[in-house]
């Protein structure tokens, strides 16, 4: 993970570090704290308070916010312990040495009798302060030092001998208009964070740009709803395929499920495995193509949603490829999604209405049918849950069967698989040559030898060379009647009787080892289960909804292996999805909340 305020930025200089805590900030000299095994960085609070005197080493307390009238009792103290201060991996009961009461003289308050008695089992000090109504005090973790008021930010392990700065969650409040406050976010390196580089992993894209003037538009929006960005992660450079044998600029992730060994997959799989590895990140952004954040949440363990296509902004997010590109967010609780959803999407006319409609569950067997026992026992027993939360029954359903049936462009193409065997990839390759031109040119322009890429890039490249633009408008009409037809004939899109969705795998579930040999390159046919919601323009959802095991080559012991399971919707029912995948997983005793770890149990 790539963050910010890293080790390697501290030992370079003390001075300007820079970290993210809500408003950029700049710290002029950063001042370090060891609470017991738990490493600090201080900054400064801006607002003088309280001051301790006589005090010449640290001096740590807590905030309890007070109104004039207000009753402090031994039950209020209680309740701010377990939801201010229980909920906050960055207090430890150092911090409660001393608690200021904030808000009011101590005159004003009624302190009772039990709550001086609860103080004191607690063993701390404390007073009061009156404080400026227009300077609220947030309740949490403070320290003083060096005649200044500071606020302690944890300095997190992250990656390889990295770290991460996190504020304390106590001093946040989601609110209507800060719905996410608090909330902490990772971006995959080929978004925009203001002031920061965008490197998709490549040294040479690094060397050649600047460092982004503003935020991406989905970064944005988050912030302005209260999220915290505390860094960026890898991805597989140039948002491509790098299995981990083949990263040689930086070591690809490591994927924290199973015996740890396991590939990251897909081209956000920093963001997928930040989220798998660290309790004290919330929220991860990625980027989908055709598979880069479905494919990372199945081997990693976590959720995440490829949006409908066109549904949101994608300024400030790299790619090469906007008929397929969306930015999409990985995250352990599934709960949570649809107010991210909501931030993210706004009032987009291309939302779909709640749900008052029967709902139609397709069970494709082109793709079910290659599943491997355990995987497909873990999404039947979904499909179940589903058919039980509906009271409907699933339609099996054979895409290639119906296409060769319905023939959409004349019997010589009745062949899905041959038809659409380039149809997929021969646009993207054609156009992400085109578009990363002025990269090579202007690289070899101001360094005077071309870009470096890994070999896959290459090889990209040269397809995309080789597609003529007649060939790739072939194939991206091949692409625009499959969808036309998907919509009209299997979905139904227009009809206002009935909802249809699809519950589809991710891949094959079986160990993939980070270490195994470079596979072999190959075009992902647009027939692929991965192609269906990039040619569609559709919304999936893809949750973990059970968990196998098998025995590991690297360790010679059992290990937990995730499964993972796909909803697809119509355009515009992301918000839809989304909450039919909760239900039934909530309904069928299916956990929505993963856990970090080698086990999302």
């Amino acid at each position: 993970m790539r963050v910010f305020g890293s080790t390697t930025t501290q030992q370079q200089s003390r001075t300007g570090l820079e970290v993210t805590a809500g408003p950029s900030a700049v710290i002029e000299e950063e001042v370090r704290l060891r609470v017991g095994k738990t490493d600090y960085v201080l900054i400064p609070h801006g607002y003088s308070f309280i001051g301790f005197d006589s005090v010449t080493a640290p001096y740590l307390f807590i905030v309890y916010p007070t109104k004039p009238g207000q009753t402090i009792s031994r039950d209020a103290l209680k309740i701010f312990r377990q939801n201010d201060l229980g909920r906050d991996d960055v207090f430890q009961p150092a911090f409660a040495a001393h608690i200021v009461f904030y808000g009011s003289d101590e005159q004003d308050v009624k302190m009772s009798e039990d709550a001086n008695e609860e103080l004191r089992n607690w063993g701390t000090q404390w007073s009061f302060v009156q404080g400026d109504p227009l300077h609220p005090v947030a309740p949490g973790p403070y320290v003083f030092a060096k005649e200044k008021i500071w606020q302690p930010l944890e300095s997190s392990e992250a990656g390889i001998d990295g770290r991460v700065i996190v504020p304390s969650r106590c001093y946040y409040r989601p609110s209507p208009s800060r719905p996410l406050d608090g909330l902490r976010v990772a971006v995959k390196d080929n978004i925009d964070v203001e002031g920061h580089k965008t490197t998709l992993n490549n040294r040479a894209w690094r060397d050649l740009y600047p460092p982004a003037s503003k935020n991406a538009h989905c970064v944005q929006l988050l912030i302005d709803a209260g999220a915290i960005i505390v860094g960026k992660v890898k991805l597989q450079a140039m948002i491509v395929r790098e299995e981990p044998v083949e990263a040689v600029e930086f070591t690809d992730p490591f994927n924290p499920r199973g015996d740890g060994y396991q590939v990251p997959s897909g081209s956000s799989s920093g963001s997928a495995a930040a989220i798998a590895s660290y309790d004290w990140l919330d929220l991860s952004l990625g980027s989908d193509t055709n598979g880069s954040v479905r494919k990372p949440a199945h081997y990693n363990g976590c959720h995440t949603i490829r949006p409908t296509t066109g549904i949101m902004n994608t300024e400030g997010v790299v790619g090469f490829f906007p008929e397929f590109d969306m930015p999409g967010f990985f995250g352990r609780d599934l709960a949570r999604f649809p107010e991210i959803i909501s931030v993210w999407y706004g009032k987009s006319p291309m939302l779909l209405p709640p749900l008052k409609t029967p709902v139609r569950i397709l069970y494709p067997t082109d793709y079910l049918g290659m599943c491997n026992k355990d995987q497909l026992t873990a999404i039947n027993s979904f499909v179940i849950a589903l058919e039980s939360l509906l009271q409907v029954k699933r339609t099996p359903v054979s895409i290639a069967e119906l296409w060769k049936e319905h023939q959409p462009d004349g019997p010589k193409n009745a062949n899905i698989s041959e038809y659409l065997r380039t149809a997929g990839c021969y646009p993207f390759f054609h156009d992400t040559y085109v578009a990363t031109s002025s990269f090579r040119a202007d690289y070899e322009k101001k360094f005077g030898v071309p870009p470096f890429v890994h070999r896959f890039e290459h090889w990209l490249w040269d397809v995309g060379k080789s597609v003529s633009k007649e060939e790739r408008d072939e194939c991206w009409r091949r692409c625009k009647i499959y969808r036309l037809w998907l919509l009209d004939s299997i979905f139904e899109s227009t009809s206002k009787d009935t909802l249809t969705i699809i519950v589809l795998p991710i891949e094959v579930g079986k160990p993939n080892y980070r270490d195994s040999p470079e596979p072999e390159y190959q075009l992902l046919n647009g027939y692929a289960s991965l192609n269906l919601s990039p040619i569609m323009r559709a919304p999936e959802v893809t949750a973990i909804v059970g968990e196998t095991s098998f025995l590991s080559e690297v360790t010679g012991k059992t290990a937990p292996y995730p499964i993972a399971a796909s909803v697809l919707g119509p355009p515009g029912s992301d918000l839809i999805i989304t909450q039919l995948t909760i239900e039934a997983m909530k309904s069928a005793g299916i956990p929505v909340k993963v856990k970090t770890g080698a086990s999302v149990r």
